[in-house]
This record gives C-alpha cells, sequence and structure tokens, in this order.
C-alpha cells in the first residue's frame, strides 16, 4: 500500500517537472503572448515576424500561413512596460497627437531623428541619398514604407531637450544668384500660368528677402536640365499637395530662430491646426482656405500692402470669396449672405465706407489663422475686446450668467448686421427690444422703464444744452466754458448707456443725473448770457440813439448860429 502511493507521488512530481521545463510552452497555460509594443505604424505583423526583421521573433511553424488579421484575434497589445518612453507622435494635417509606449532602439536599429510630417515618403529621400539622407541598404532591398516604420521609430527627446515637433524644411541644394536660377529662367520662357507664377514670386515679399522657388518645391535650381532640377534625389517635390501646405508654410513660419529677425509671430501654424479650417483639411478636405488662398499665392505680400488680400479692409471680400459662394458652402451648411449683412452694419460702414480701420472685420471676431465662430458662451469676450468698458458692466448682470437662456451681445445687437441701437430698443416688442424677453407686465418690464426713463429724460436735457449753445452761437457769444459743461454731460450719458447693461436702475440714474445736472447748468448759462447779451444790446441802442440825437441837436444849432451872423 505505501509502495502504491509511493508511485503516484513519483508520478505527480515528473508531471510537474516535466511541465515547467523550457521544452514545455508553459505560456500555453497562460494563453497567447501579449503584444509588446505599439501597433502604429506596425499593424502588419507578418512582415517582421515571419523572417525576423530586426531581432523580432519569428512565429512558430505551425502559424505558417496566417495573416495579420488572425494575429491579432489571439495576441492583444499589453501594458507598457516599466522603463519605456512614451513618445509624443504629431499625425499629419494637424490631428491630435497620440501617446505610444516606445522602446529605445535595439539591435543597433536607427531611430528617427526628425518628425514625420510632410516625410511619411521614406523611400523617396533614403532610396537614393536624397538631401543628405542616409541610403537603404542592399539587405533592405524591396521593403516599402510601411516596413520602415516597423522598426525605425521616432527618437525620444533627450533630457533637457525641447522635442522638435515642427515640420521639417524641404532639403534641397544652395541657392543660386537670382540672375542664374533656373527655375526662374525656364520658367520666365514659358507662357501662361508658368510665366505668371514667376511675375507674381518675383514681386513677392518672399522674392524680397531671397526666398527661391527651390525652398518650397525642392530641387536643384543650378541645373538647366528639366530632368536634373527634378530629381528626387535633389529634394524635388514639385506641386505640394494641398494638405501639405500649411506644415510647407510652417516649415519656416513656425521657427523662432528663422521669424525673430522679420519680428512675426511664430504660432500661426498651431493656430490653424486647431481652427475650423485646418481640422477640416487634416479630415480630407481639401475645399478649405490654406496659407496659398489667403495670402496672394506666389505673389504674397507683406500684410499692411493695401493691395494685399489679407489687408484690412480687403479682409471682408477675401472671406466672402468662398463664404458667399452658394455651392461651395452648400456641403457645409453654412449660410452665404454675411457679407451682404455685414456690409450694411454699422461696423461694415465705419471699414468699407469710411475706410476706419479701427472698425472689426471678420478676423476681428473669427481670428485669422485659427479661424472659428466664436461659441455662444465667448461672445461677450470677443466683443469685449473692443467694447471693453460696456463689457465692464454686461458682466454684472444676470444676464452675463450661467442660467440658460440668458442673453447674449448678439442678442439684442445682431452678429453680422450690428446696427447703431438706439433707446427704442426698450420699449419696442421686435426681436432685438426688451419686450421680446419682458412682457409689459413682467417685473422686469418695471425696471426697464426706469432705465428707458432716466436715459430718455437725460438725452433730452443734453439735447436741450445743444439748442442752447446753438443760440449762443448765433448771438456771437463766447461759450467756451459751456462748451466743455457739455463735453461732460454727454460723458456722463454715454457711460450710462454702457452701463444700462448692468440692468441697474441705481447705476444708471447715477450717471444720468450728473449729465442731466451739467446739461441744464449749461441751459442756464447759455440763456444768461443770451439775456444778458439782449440787455446789452438795448442798452448800446438806446446810447447809440441819444448820440444820433446830440449830434443832430448840434447840427441844428449850428445851422441856426450861422443864419444869425451878419453876412460879409
Amino acid at each position: 500500500m505505501n509502495h502504491r502511493w509511493k508511485f503516484i507521488g513519483f508520478l505527480v512530481i515528473l508531471a510537474a517537472v516535466i511541465l515547467l521545463s523550457p521544452g514545455v510552452p508553459a505560456r500555453a497555460q497562460q494563453g497567447p503572448r501579449p503584444i509588446p509594443h505599439s501597433l502604429e505604424g506596425r499593424q502588419d505583423c507578418v512582415v517582421c515576424h515571419a523572417t525576423g526583421v530586426g531581432g523580432a521573433p519569428k512565429y512558430p511553424a505551425d502559424h505558417t500561413g496566417r495573416t495579420n488579421e488572425m494575429c491579432q484575434l489571439c495576441h492583444k497589445p499589453g501594458p507598457a512596460k516599466t522603463g519605456a518612453t512614451v513618445v509624443p507622435t504629431t499625425a499629419p494635417g494637424g490631428a491630435t497627437p497620440s501617446a505610444q509606449p516606445t522602446k529605445p532602439a535595439a539591435g543597433g536599429i536607427p531611430t528617427i531623428p526628425h518628425t514625420l510630417q510632410n516625410r511619411e515618403n521614406c523611400l523617396a529621400c533614403h532610396q537614393t541619398g536624397g538631401g543628405g539622407a542616409p541610403k537603404v541598404p542592399a539587405s533592405h532591398a524591396g521593403r516599402t514604407n510601411d516596413t520602415c516604420r516597423g522598426c525605425h521609430q521616432p527618437a525620444a527627446p533627450a533630457a533637457g531637450e525641447v522635442p522638435q515637433i515642427l515640420p521639417t524644411p524641404i532639403p534641397h541644394t544652395p541657392a543660386p544668384a537670382k540672375e542664374k536660377d533656373a527655375c526662374v529662367a525656364c520658367h520666365t520662357s514659358q507662357s501662361g500660368k508658368s510665366a505668371e507664377i514667376v511675375k507674381d514670386s518675383t514681386a513677392s515679399i518672399h522674392a524680397e528677402r531671397n526666398v527661391a522657388c527651390a525652398d518650397c518645391h525642392g530641387g536643384d535650381s543650378t541645373k538647366s536640365d528639366k530632368a536634373a532640377a527634378h530629381a528626387v534625389s535633389a529634394g524635388y517635390v514639385g506641386v505640394p499637395k494641398t494638405v501639405d501646405i500649411p506644415a510647407l508654410c510652417a516649415s519656416c513660419h513656425a521657427r523662432v530662430e528663422t521669424m525673430r529677425q522679420y519680428d512675426l509671430p511664430t504660432d500661426q501654424w498651431a493656430k490653424y491646426q486647431q481652427s475650423v479650417h485646418g481640422k477640416k483639411l487634416a479630415q480630407g478636405d481639401t475645399k478649405v482656405a490654406t496659407c496659398f488662398t489667403c495670402h496672394d499665392g506666389h505673389g504674397t505680400k507683406k500684410t499692411n500692402d493695401p493691395s494685399a488680400k489679407v489687408y484690412p479692409l480687403n479682409v471682408p471680400g477675401l472671406c466672402a470669396s468662398c463664404h458667399s459662394n452658394v455651392e461651395l458652402m452648400k456641403p457645409y451648411k453654412i449660410p452665404t449672405n454675411q457679407f451682404e449683412l455685414y456690409a450694411k452694419s454699422v461696423h461694415g460702414i465705419g471699414l468699407l465706407n469710411k475706410q476706419d480701420l479701427r472698425a472689426p472685420s471678420c478676423a476681428t471676431c473669427h481670428g485669422t489663422h485659427g479661424a472659428a465662430p466664436p461659441g455662444f458662451e465667448e461672445v461677450a469676450n470677443v466683443c469685449g475686446s473692443c467694447h471693453t468698458a460696456t463689457q465692464e458692466y454686461y458682466l454684472k448682470s444676470i444676464h452675463a450668467s450661467d442660467k440658460p437662456g440668458m442673453p447674449k451681445c448678439v442678442t439684442c445687437h445682431g452678429r453680422y448686421d450690428v446696427m447703431t441701437p438706439t433707446d427704442d430698443m426698450f420699449v419696442g416688442t421686435g426681436t432685438r427690444a426688451c419686450g421680446s424677453c419682458h412682457p409689459a407686465s413682467s417685473p422686469q418690464a418695471e425696471n426697464v422703464k426706469a432705465l428707458y426713463d432716466s436715459i430718455n429724460g437725460s438725452a433730452k436735457a443734453v439735447e436741450d444744452a445743444e439748442a442752447a449753445l446753438k443760440r449762443a452761437t448765433a448771438a456771437s457769444l463766447i461759450i467756451a466754458p459751456e462748451e466743455a459743461k457739455l463735453a461732460e454731460a454727454h460723458t456722463s450719458l454715454v457711460t450710462a448707456r454702457a452701463a444700462q447693461h448692468t440692468l441697474s436702475a441705481a447705476v444708471v440714474k447715477e450717471q444720468t443725473d450728473k449729465a442731466t445736472a451739467k446739461a441744464k447748468q449749461v441751459v442756464a448759462d447759455a440763456n444768461k448770457a443770451i439775456e444778458g447779451s439782449v440787455f446789452r444790446r438795448q442798452v448800446m441802442g438806446i446810447g447809440l440813439a441819444i448820440m444820433v440825437l446830440a449830434i443832430t441837436s448840434l447840427w441844428v444849432i449850428r445851422r441856426e448860429l450861422y443864419k444869425q451872423l451878419p453876412p460879409e
């Protein structure tokens, strides 16, 4: 009996030893191995694991014939290992950066020392060594762009190093002297669009700053032969894709060290990526505006050049060139009457008719490179960037609260068709009048009436003061002191009109009382001066009459005396 139990114990121990020995796949008891790396750029499992590229473990013989889809049915991404570095990767087109765990390059595999923005086509440079890029080794023959990032990953920044997140400039040969630039010489000899491009480019601010064709299009501008000038090995890009244009411009304009000497901002690309235009472009919509669209294409001009599309007086027309196009805006369900409304507004009349550069354009409210319609909750801040005093009062009112349905600036003043506000808004019941929200029987209507009475009464007093000064001016009186008082009354009235946004009748009345008092003082002083002037005129008239009478009497007396003299 004891021998039987000893034999059974021996079998149990033997089984355990066999199961735990290296020759037995213990992991079979634990399930499929997890994927130890990120799947970004590594979705093709077979390309590495079939042959063991880059040190990847070869899949076992019983996996022969399995596809990428089958791999991921069993093998799932595992948690990032301790010590893994999380590297932010910038997606093309400004997509939101994602974080992926990346291990340091193993087995001497070089990391990617540059960003991938506009450089996703590895073979374009590395196949021939274009722009100084290292050539693909012979052992890599036949591998595709998709294979490259299976092993080569973006390098993590060193300690204390600022990550390079900007698009890299286009590699090309050093630019020749302007008179020896083969690009200019060749395209000038052509007709039509090619010659027009050179004409525009040579007159641009870029040409003035020695930016040449190859700086954007790549290639070798020292070669007269087209094939040599356009060779991939020379870094030739050709006509950039629409989706690549913002990053292409940013390869210079987002660099502080490049733009500092021109005192130009370097955040345009970052703003553009967050704009409606940039987000749509990142989604593959090439109908949106890019740098090329708004900055005169090849003929880029200074922003303060009156002929530039982005000159303040021209901005509304520039935006309207797309946003008034019914067919272009139809897919976005965007109205196309904004420019028409703006042109009739107080803002449009100020900018377009009076050419007052202080008046806002589309860019003032929507932003330039970060163009986006202000959200309803943002409107007060946008309007407040110009109307600072009004905003300060508005923020103290219940209208500025977060309660649902509270009116904002556009509720009462409109969005594009902003008109000069009048006191009639207090008493009206139209769309933008107080009565449209507050019926006559409501408690709020009583406060509205108090505001109206204060402002309207004060405005009437100021009008009376203005009329009184006109009469004094017609009487040729010196009214400089009264004009100064009237200016003070105007200031108080303007302050009261801004303060009405607090919805506090007491705050408004404090200002209207000041305006009314000053206005009445002006009227009293003007009337007193006019009355004094009338009295003085009357006295002068009587004195003049007495003088005339005296002169006449003396003349009569003289004549009588002469009559009494004896004849000579």
